[in-house]
């Protein structure tokens, strides 16, 4: 199967440093993505596996790796949503699980089932609860220690000192904001999008970000009439400001104006610089990552804005050898949290040709040779 893939390693800071290790972070990501398109899995299993590589990495904060709460824990957020189904399944603040996206996952396709008694299958697990349905669906379960990464025990220390050294806290920076997020159209046609987050550095312990949030960290809906287009987004930045604003949903949907480049521009500036349920937010911290695919013609394109100083993703196609990665930058001498800037790429899919239907007409001739 065929598709287009991408993903983002967050909207916040990335260094100069490790520019070409966050690079090779999403390049794997997508690589792993089209491997499991080609073997036959569909949107949602790419952004299954392009995010299982993510958490992966102890780069990014996002499952092994993940920023820690006050307590010393690794407490995660993820979530996935089918744009087939329009199903939509999440975990929040969950621990030892080692891939909290497989876990969203499994939720989003047993939403599918019927249970006895009119129970209805869970979409957002969370906590306990959610580290004991992982158990029982066979996920790999560790121990505490093994999420920690030294990357992020060293931020832990390091914020911890900052605590007892200044009194302000806003004068304390956390967390670079590098969550993580895939999207991708398959050869069907159908959209998927993921997201997968530590959350803040220091975080109160049961706190939920985005990647958890219905609307606000994915969004994905597929064509079902080929005039409207297929549409897709995943976010970053600061959960409490993307929960706030719903900014996955609005970011999707402002791609179905005649110009999705100024759509996203207008939905960045509009519904979230200016939104009123931000109005007490100094700096409005966000990124999203989207898609528009007219299923039709197989053509789409990929569009990404952000608020915050850079934004990291990669993308490639399974027709293309290798991906592309991208780090964006916010202009020079635009504000940080009162500006956004907005780019994007088309991008073509070869689709699955239709199935032509047969129909076969028997007659039967009379003696006189008429029907």
């Amino acid at each position: 199967m065929n598709g287009f893939i991408a993903v983002h390693c967050g909207a916040g800071f990335h260094s100069d440093s490790l520019r070409k290790d966050y690079q090779k972070t999403c390049y794997a990501a997508c690589r792993r993505a089209a491997e499991a398109l080609s073997q036959g899995g569909n949107a949602v299993d790419a952004v299954e596996k392009a995010i299982i590589e993510l958490e992966n990495s102890p780069l990014t904060n996002a499952g092994y790796g993940s920023n820690l709460s006050w307590d010393g824990l690794v407490e995660c957020d993820a979530s996935i949503m089918n744009g087939q189904t329009l199903h939509f399944g999440a975990c929040g603040a969950v621990s030892n699980v080692w891939n909290p996206i497989t876990l969203a996952k499994q939720l989003c396709i047993k939403q599918c089932e019927s249970l006895s008694l009119g129970r209805v299958p869970p979409c957002i697990l969370t906590g306990q609860g959610a580290k004991t349905w992982a158990e029982r669906m066979g996920l790999q379960i560790v121990d505490d220690q093994k999420m920690v990464s030294s990357r992020a025990f060293r931020n832990y220390k390091h914020c911890k000192r900052k605590l007892k050294r200044y009194s302000v806290q806003n004068d304390l920076t956390f967390s670079p904001l590098d969550t993580v997020g895939a999207i991708c159209v398959d050869s069907n046609g159908v959209v998927a999008s993921g997201a997968s987050s530590g959350g803040v550095s220091l975080k109160h312990e049961g706190r939920v970000g985005q990647a958890a949030s219905f609307g606000s960290g994915v969004w994905a809906v597929m064509s079902r009439d080929g005039i409207k287009p297929s549409i897709a987004a995943c976010t970053s930045g600061c959960g409490e400001h993307l929960i706030r604003t719903q900014l996955a949903k609005n970011s999707a949907e402002s791609l179905q104006e005649s110009s999705p480049t100024l759509g996203l521009n207008k939905c960045l500036k509009e519904k979230f610089l200016e939104s009123p349920f931000l109005w007490d937010i100094p700096e409005r911290l966000g990124g999203s990552l989207a898609l528009t695919f007219n299923p039709q013609v197989g053509e789409g394109e990929l569009l990404w804005g952000h608020t915050t100083k850079t934004m990291c993703l990669g993308f490639m196609s399974t027709e293309i050898a290798k991906p592309k990665c991208v780090i964006s930058y916010l202009p020079p001498k635009a504000e940080v949290g009162q500006k956004a800037v907005v780019s994007g790429v088309p991008f073509k899919v070869s689709m699955q040709p239709i199935p032509v239907l047969q129909w076969e007409v028997t007659t039967d001739l009379n003696l006189n040779g008429s029907l």
